[in-house]
């Protein structure tokens, strides 16, 4: 279900973003179109926030410091919860760095701090903190070090039947409209994917304290942080590519190929792995294939391993929908996770190298 409707909000994406290229003189079209593409991203991050329940979104995974995460939000944390809240951080420097993907952290700490502001109507404080924590095995995490981020406010606090469904899919105190019941589920379920927890505390009229418990990561040198990704300008210097790009979904086919050739790579285009094949066995020169995973007789996997037997040195993208791939048979591939924007395909496409 999430492959399919990621696959429908990548065709509309897709589409609209090339649209919003051409009506920069008309405002009123592009007031529209931006608010068609703002739409079509709730749909994206509301999948995401349910994949995330269920412990199947992909996650980049690596080691990352949390106290420089939270810095780096600090000044949207500040922006969202507003100008009533008086929002102290206690980030100390020298702990080792957690395993955890950072956009997903960075959205998940954004969640606790809105749900902390929207608790106190009437003002109050928000304090944020990192620490390092010992775990003993019991209750739900295993033994051993993690870093752990603490969100408490001093708002109205919840009793002990709502704390209790607090964490369970579209659960809201919200009034209708104000939230989907989504957030918490998904820092529960995106804590557990990291083999972290989740804790809450709360009384009526005494506030909430949040805690996400993060597992240290293995590699603790400093420096061991993967460094960033060169900007996507950087890719232009280094000229036109020759793409192979492969997709049975002739709709997500048109938007990508378009997408691509707009940032003047050719495209070769092909609609199954057997024909993408047949491309690869000629002499057509390639510099990289885009490839979808799920298509019929031979899905992007399978494809991705005769391609490497043919050209073992070909650069090969994964754009998928889906959440998670069957293990097994997999070769490690660089992903894409659909629906993405033009901009998301540039960035990739250059933190490959190209």
């Amino acid at each position: 279900m999430a492959h399919d409707f990621n696959n429908l909000l990548m065709a509309v994406l897709g589409n609209l973003d090339l649209l919003s290229r051409h009506v920069t003189d008309d405002p009123r079209a592009a007031r529209l179109i931006d608010g068609a593409i703002q739409g079509a991203q709730r749909g994206a991050a509301l999948t995401q926030r349910l994949l995330a329940f269920a412990r199947r979104q992909e996650l980049k995974i690596e080691p990352r410091g949390l106290a420089d995460l939270v810095r780096g939000s600090e000044d949207l944390l500040r922006r969202s919860v507003g100008d009533g809240v008086e929002l102290s951080f206690s980030l100390p420097d020298g702990l080792p760095p957690a395993q955890v993907d950072g956009n997903q952290f960075d959205l998940a700490l954004l969640n606790l701090a809105v749900n902390a502001r929207d608790a106190m109507p009437g003002g109050g404080r928000l304090a944020i903190a990192v620490d390092l924590c010992e775990a003993t095995g019991d209750e739900d995490l295993a033994a051993g070090r993690y870093l752990r981020l603490s969100v408490r406010d001093t708002g109205l606090g919840m009793d002990a039947a709502t704390l209790e469904q607090a964490t369970q899919p579209f659960f809201s105190t919200k009034e209708l409209g104000k939230g989907t019941g989504l957030g918490l589920s998904m820092i529960h379920g995106l804590a557990q994917q990291l083999q972290g927890a989740l804790r809450l505390w709360s009384r009526p009229g005494e506030g909430t304290r949040a805690e996400l418990w993060l597992p240290v990561a293995q590699v603790e040198e400093k420096g061991a942080e993967r460094p960033a990704p060169p900007p996507a300008t950087a890719r232009a210097s280094r000229g036109v590519l020759r793409i192979l790009f492969v997709d049975d979904d002739a709709l997500i086919a048109m938007s990508s190929v378009d997408l691509l050739e707009d940032l003047g790579h050719h495209v070769t285009q092909a609609g199954s792995g057997e024909q993408a094949l047949a491309v690869l066995e000629s002499d057509a020169e390639i510099d990289l294939m885009i490839t979808d995973f799920s298509m019929p007789r031979m899905n992007g996997g399978e494809l991705s391993r005769h391609a490497r037997d043919l050209r073992p040195d070909l650069p090969i993208l994964l754009a998928t929908g889906y959440a998670e791939l069957p293990e097994g048979g997999m070769i490690d591939l660089p992903r894409l996770a659909k629906p993405y924007m033009q901009r998301q395909l540039e960035e990739e496409i250059a933190r490959m190298g190209l």
